[in-house]
């Protein structure tokens, strides 16, 4: 029986991080200046870095960089399903509250070590001062950023990218309750997490724009709908297939065109930052991955796109901006951002396990379980 596996989801999060680092680089012209982003509300005047995007217009990048913010979605998206899951699956075994605590283990195991690492780093520089300040509230503030819920409690962040820590912290926590309501009301639940917050004028917080797609991860791994999905695409003879492929295209450039609509996109964004990339991960999944070669070039970038979002923007925007903007051709700058960065998380993965960091998260794991018994 054909299944979405854990190396699908490792390509779907190489496919994330790609969108992420083109989102970051060109995401506008701010990006490409002459100061790095996060200092241009210092700057009176702002000059560029020339760039070219041949054989596109800028405008056309620019264009779709902003709609590749859907990476999120898709991270989303694999968080739903992966902890449905890993849950499920495992039912007999699993106490929820024993899960809860190894999912966050997992998380904050990956982000705390390099937290560390780049707060060492970064000391000859004075970043600490000036980002957290200076007395014992810069003690605080370092202690809550590094328990990643800086976002949430609304104090300085070390890093800008690292607001997404602070959803993947909340999208565990209100685990138990999602698939609690998802296993018993289905899609009427998924349906008023969508409406509710239009109905009544939420304001748009990361939890209120992400809960609809972080719902339909779970409900595609409870219903295989991804596997349904496959199957429907690549059924029937060859000429139907291709009806199928072009068909599903145009519906996916007609989605851009409503995600991008400067009326109807920003008022229904939480829907489509969750249809958008379902269709990407199923198109992907369906065509990408039926590629021997692709998938696996896709599943060892996934394996690294947590390091990789951890550090890429100190390298692209914090401490190396000018390096990695400078030459000229913007697919040579996005490469050079991408190999850095994977060359990066490769040698973080290689000083964890020579200091022993992950026999020590496996041994605290393995505690954790040992309650269940």
């Amino acid at each position: 029986m054909m299944k979405f596996e854990k190396k699908d989801t490792m390509a779907m999060k190489g496919i994330a991080i790609l969108l992420m680092l083109f989102h970051h680089c060109f995401l506008n012209e701010e990006r490409w200046a002459t100061v790095p982003f996060e200092k241009l509300a210092y700057q009176s005047k702002i000059e560029y870095i020339p760039i070219t995007f041949a054989p596109f217009s800028k405008d056309t990048i620019v264009y779709l960089a902003s709609f590749s913010k859907i990476c999120v979605g898709i991270f989303v998206f694999l968080t739903g399903y992966g902890m449905a899951a890993s849950y499920l699956e495992k039912k007999k075994t699993n106490n929820m509250s024993i899960y809860i605590k190894q999912r966050f283990l997992h998380l904050l195991s990956g982000f705390i070590i390099i937290f560390t690492i780049i707060q060492v780093l970064s000391i000859p520089t004075g970043r600490f001062a000036e980002v957290y300040g200076v007395g014992w509230k810069s003690i605080i503030f370092c202690l809550v950023d590094g328990l990643g819920v800086a976002k949430l409690f609304n104090t300085p962040l070390f890093c800008l990218t690292w607001w997404y820590m602070s959803l993947a912290v909340i999208l565990i926590l209100v685990f138990p309750y999602a698939l609690k309501y998802m296993q018993s009301y289905g899609w009427l639940f998924i349906t008023c997490i969508l409406l509710i917050p239009y109905a009544l004028d939420f304001p748009t917080t990361d939890l209120v724009r992400y809960s609809f797609v972080y719902l339909l991860g779970i409900i595609c791994f409870t219903n295989n709908y991804l596997v349904k999905g496959k199957q429907y695409l690549l059924s029937g003879k060859l000429l139907l297939r291709i009806l199928k492929f072009i068909l599903f295209l145009t519906v996916f450039v007609f989605l851009i065109k409503l995600r991008q609509n400067a009326w109807i996109g920003p008022k229904f964004m939480s829907f489509w930052d969750g249809i958008c990339p379902l269709a990407v991960i199923l198109f992907s999944y369906s065509y990408l991955t039926e590629v021997a070669l692709i998938k696996r070039s896709l599943s060892f970038l996934g394996k690294h796109s947590m390091n990789i979002f951890l550090i890429h923007s100190f390298y692209r925007d914090v401490f190396f901006h000018d390096f990695f903007y400078s030459f000229y051709y913007a697919w040579i700058d996005l490469a050079m951002l991408l190999i850095v960065s994977l060359l990066s998380s490769m040698l973080i993965e290689g000083f964890k396990s020579k200091i022993g960091y992950n026999r020590m998260v496996t041994f605290i794991d393995k505690k954790l379980t040992k309650v269940i018994d």
